[in-house]
């Protein structure tokens, strides 16, 4: 991969950056407050999670735009409803594998690892977490993302209608609603007996006008536009973390905490992580114009799989302190455990590469065909029916010319989906 594009069209920064998001996540839930953690978490206020919502919402608002002006809205309401049930299963496993872990730890030990009540029936854990009411520390936020792409249905249509002005006048009312004032149905709680973790109503505000933002990538020319203002963007970007980072050693912010609340995002949280997620952006595209390092890979891979290896750290959080060394950890195994989970996520995503494994569930066919035991009525993977086109597929005219035949929509739509 060279440049700022793959030939299957995915954008290498953007890639890159949600990197740095997963990163960030791994580095704060198993060495927080540790020096590897420190890159990603100098800038006050700043975390993993809003970048990881905000690039969602990026991502979807671009990937839709295209299928929508390819196929209609019906297309992309089917793709955003397996999403959404993709979400499910992912927050689900989280929540059961959470439920597991703890028929083998002590109460002590269950709470401290997943922040959630550990004497409770066992059929009742396993109905909270079905209904998305048991979601442990580290491994919650896929509900979140759940009901800002279930707020994509209404989005959608407005954006194809050209009424994005709407869209962002209903974000930033939404969002000032949840700063006034505060019910539980915007809340989302990690269980029915524990605190909150998040309020939906006020995140939209990451996630909603950053789809606005992809419908429009191309329309307004964003990426060559952040290009061009680089050097600005770099240094209103600085000059916040100044006054962020003064204030919050000199104490302004102790009695202006909803101002920088986490769960209903305040406005400066919020701003901050516009300005910091789009300074990243902006940073690896002037690194991949001038080359594409080594260094820089595994962030773009992880980028690339960042739902995937969402799971895989949220999984380890529970995983690796029951099975090799319980926590509080010391510097060196905070370091090592940190570095070894990232590790597996790019691993994760380098296996998927390797296979051309698009979608999670045509991996058993796709380990099939490889190993020349693929059924006869099992239909063929991505990968073959890539090599098919590319090798047999060619179609001579009556003037002796070749051409290729035009891809169906099912194979465009795959195609598109395994770029995005």
């Amino acid at each position: 991969m060279t440049g700022k594009r793959t030939a299957s069209g995915r954008d290498l920064a953007i890639d890159g950056t949600r990197g740095v998001a997963i990163w960030s996540m791994v580095s704060l839930h198993f060495a927080n407050g540790m020096l590897i953690a420190l890159p990603t978490h100098a800038y006050p206020f700043v975390d993993g999670m809003s970048a990881f919502v905000l690039l969602s919402g990026l991502v979807l608002g671009l990937v839709h735009r295209r299928w929508i002006a390819r196929h209609d809205l019906d297309f992309a309401y089917r793709n955003l409803a397996k999403r959404v049930g993709v979400l499910y299963l992912a927050q689900l496993s989280i929540a059961l594998f959470a439920v597991a872990a703890g028929m083998f730890l002590t109460a002590g030990q269950f709470r401290m690892l997943t922040v959630l009540p550990p004497d409770l029936p066992l059929a009742q854990q396993l109905w909270w977490a079905v209904t998305m009411r048991f979601l442990p520390s580290g491994g919650s936020i896929l509900v979140v993302y759940m009901v800002l792409m279930t707020l994509a249905f209404g989005v959608l249509p407005l954006l194809a209608r050209g009424r994005w002005q709407l869209v962002l006048a209903i974000s930033v009312a939404g969002y000032t609603v949840s700063q006034l004032t505060s019910a539980d149905w915007m809340v989302i709680y990690s269980s029915p007996v524990t605190g909150p973790v998040q309020n939906w109503l006020a995140w939209q505000i990451l996630f909603i006008p950053a789809m606005v933002v992809g419908w429009h990538w191309t329309d307004w020319q964003l990426p060559q536009r952040l290009d061009a203002a680089a050097p600005a963007l770099l240094g209103i970007t600085a000059a916040l973390w100044v006054a962020l980072f003064y204030g919050w050693r000199s104490g302004a912010f102790t009695h202006a905490t909803a101002l920088v609340s986490k769960v209903n995002l305040g406005p400066i949280r919020a701003l901050a992580a516009w300005l910091v997620v789009t300074a990243v952006y902006v940073l690896f595209r002037r690194l991949l114009q001038w080359k594409y390092h080594v260094w820089s890979r595994p962030l773009v891979m992880v980028g690339a799989r960042s739902l995937d290896s969402y799971v895989i750290q949220a999984l380890a959080l529970v995983a690796i302190p029951m099975l090799v060394v319980f926590r509080p950890w010391g510097p060196g195994v905070s370091t090592a455990v940190t570095v070894a989970v990232f590790a597996a996520c790019w691993g994760w995503a380098e296996f998927r590469r390797h296979l051309q494994v698009d979608k999670l569930h045509r991996l058993p066919a796709i380990l099939s065909a490889r190993a020349g035991r693929r059924p006869a009525d099992e239909p063929e993977s991505a990968s073959s029916e890539g090599e098919r086109r590319d090798h047999t597929a060619r179609i001579t005219t009556g003037s002796g010319a070749t051409r290729w035949p035009r891809r169906t929509d099912a194979e465009r739509a795959r195609r598109e989906s395994a770029a995005h």
